[in-house]
């Protein structure tokens, strides 16, 4: 290939790609970009309904938290309830407990001693459950059984060592226990079922909180510090009255003990019945307040009772 032809061919070569980029930059045409904007309104309401949505949640959020602390609040409630029921429900188990006690203590003094009479027997039954529930240490059935040992309830029993009263106690014993209960001692003090009861059950809790044990509590009660001495050394210097007072009483407190487990049988018609009580008339006097003259007619449909026994003079019975 002679050097012309090559030059010429070159030349072609490099006028090729000239004139085919300057062709199509003649064929191509401006193109114009638009950017169209929506209206304002549209992104305004996606905004609202998000908000709105978020109130939603915040509103339902509180509402179950408010739920929650309703029925917190109605739990406690019921609890509080509850208790307070099973609080009135125990207090009204526990009074007809007491109450049954001491109708069968009531009962069982009735039964000890014939010629004590209702009203008496329910006193004095009330107030030694009154001691025991004042000094927890003493058992009011020991109370009871004491009682029916030492006196079998004559609140004027005097026995040979001058111990007097409901529950035999020694004058020299008894000062002490009623200054330390802020009573006045005097020769008839003893002889007060009240006084006498309580300076019991004090003296009681005084020599359970000394000794502890039942057998030692009773022989000093009995016999005093030197006979509980002689129990527990196990001497024959025991006096007999203590050598005997202790298991009589244990035994009688065992009785009462198994008989008011087991339940007592009240005495019902006994309640409307009492030789003391004091009888009352349904007439047009009695009702103004002044009593009714011998001579006044009784209207129709008026009713009286009978008149009372005489009033009898309690006799005093030694008790040891």
């Amino acid at each position: 290939m002679s050097r012309n032809e090559q030059a010429v061919r070159i030349g072609d070569v490099a006028d090729h790609p000239l004139r085919h980029a300057s062709a199509q930059a003649r064929e191509t045409e401006p193109r114009t970009i638009v950017i169209r904007q929506g209206s304002g309104w549209q992104s305004l309401a996606f905004l609202c309904l998000c908000l709105l949505l978020l109130a939603v949640v915040v509103l339902g959020h509180r509402a179950l938290a408010a739920l929650e602390g309703r029925s917190q609040d109605t739990a406690l409630a019921m609890a509080r309830f509850e208790r307070k029921v099973h609080h009135v429900e125990s207090g009204l188990a526990f009074e007809a407990r007491q109450r049954q006690l001491l109708l069968g203590m009531r009962d069982h003094i009735l039964r000890v001693n014939g010629r004590v009479s209702l009203g008496d027997a329910y006193r004095y039954a009330e107030l030694a459950l009154r001691a025991s529930e004042k000094y927890p240490a003493v058992d009011p059935l020991l109370l009871l059984a004491i009682g029916t040992v030492e006196s079998r309830f004559e609140p004027q029993a005097r026995s040979h060592a001058n111990a007097r009263g409901l529950y035999q106690i020694w004058p020299a014993t008894g000062r002490l226990l009623l200054r330390g209960l802020g009573w006045d001692f005097d020769e008839a003090a003893l002889y007060d079922p009240e006084k006498n009861t309580e300076a019991a059950a004090l003296y009681l809790d005084i020599l359970f909180a000394t000794y502890g044990d039942p057998e030692m509590v009773l022989a000093e009660y009995n016999g005093g510090p030197l006979n509980a001495g002689y129990l527990r050394a196990g001497v024959a210097a025991l006096a007999a009255e203590t050598r005997n007072y202790v298991p009589q009483v244990l035994a009688q407190y065992a009785r009462l003990k198994e008989q008011f487990e087991a339940g007592t049988e009240i005495q019902a018609e006994l309640m409307h019945r009492d030789g003391r009580r004091q009888a009352k008339t349904l007439t047009t006097a009695a009702a103004a307040g002044r009593p009714p003259s011998a001579s006044e007619p009784r209207r129709e449909g008026s009713a009286s009772l009978p008149a009372p026994p005489a009033e009898r003079a309690a006799p005093g019975r030694p008790a040891r």
